[in-house]
């Protein structure tokens, strides 16, 4: 059975989901968005890569919990060419997670608890498509706990399990990576500074999965996106509209690969916009 085969049945389901629950949602919030940077890193090169990347996300809470999507569009300029072209290669990566509230389904304030007020089960995938010489097709599974702290905006910390496949065709085989465990934190904190503004992103630490495909031993990952944004849409009566500012991407072994290869340490400032509808 193909990644693609064995993806298809969770996406449909997943978006199946989404649409159910987008119609009956509490609450959402959907954008688009367009970040630009010039110090990103690709393993196996110490080149600086240059990146335009277009996310279109979708977060909504309803009866029992909250949905999670994005949908990110990348294009490399020549220091990360596609396979077999001086173009700049191209990739796509998809993201789902639902979250089940343990405190939604017990209809009170059971799983509030000193600096927690939520309890949650959170399960999701991650899909990617990449057509450089590597030829990424990932397909990752996640699940596991999560607590939401009681603070004014929002904060949360998962305990995961990670599982993931993937395609490598500079060594020509699938990969079949062992399960690692994640830790995972989220937040989203809104202040005044003149204008609005909006400090949000997350990170995660994942343990090591086995070895790779040429045969190596993975090291453990750490990976952070965040971003600073001013409520532009504030001045002109349009609050929570259009955002701008600046976003911060740093990896430290990239994909699993050992910091002895190059390009698997990143720190990469961006400048990112947000139109929300």
């Amino acid at each position: 059975m193909t990644r693609l085969s064995r993806l298809l049945p969770v996406a449909a389901a997943a978006l199946l989901g989404l649409s159910n629950t987008a119609r009956a949602a509490e609450w959402s919030d959907a954008f688009i968005s367009y970040g630009h940077g010039s110090k990103f890193k690709e393993p196996g090169s110490d080149a600086d890569v240059t990146k335009h990347l277009v996310n279109l996300q979708y977060v909504g809470g309803y009866r029992w919990g909250t949905n999670f999507f994005n949908a990110e569009l990348l294009k490399s300029d020549e220091a990360n060419t596609a396979n077999n072209s001086p173009r700049g290669a191209h990739e796509v990566y998809v993201v789902y997670q639902h979250t089940l509230s343990l405190g939604k389904l017990s209809g009170g304030d059971t799983f509030r608890f000193g600096p927690v007020r939520d309890v949650g089960l959170q399960a999701g995938f991650d899909f990617n498509s990449k057509n450089d010489a590597f030829g990424a097709g990932l397909l990752k599974f996640i699940a596991g706990p999560k607590v939401e702290f009681d603070v004014p905006g929002l904060l949360t910390l998962g305990l995961l399990y990670y599982k993931e496949t993937n395609n490598n065709s500079i060594a020509g085989q699938d990969v079949d990576f062992d399960a690692a465990p994640r830790l995972s934190t989220v937040w989203n904190f809104g202040f005044d500074a003149g204008l609005p503004m909006v400090f949000k992103g997350w990170a995660n630490y994942t343990g090591k999965k086995g070895r790779d495909g040429f045969g190596g031993e993975t090291a453990a990952e750490t990976w952070l996106e965040t971003s600073l944004l001013w409520d532009l849409g504030a001045a002109a009566g349009k609050p929570k509209t259009f955002y701008a500012g600046l976003g911060y991407q740093y990896i430290r072994n990239k994909f699993g690969n050992p910091s002895s290869l190059p390009g698997t340490r990143v720190s990469a400032p961006s400048l990112q916009l947000e139109a929300h509808f």
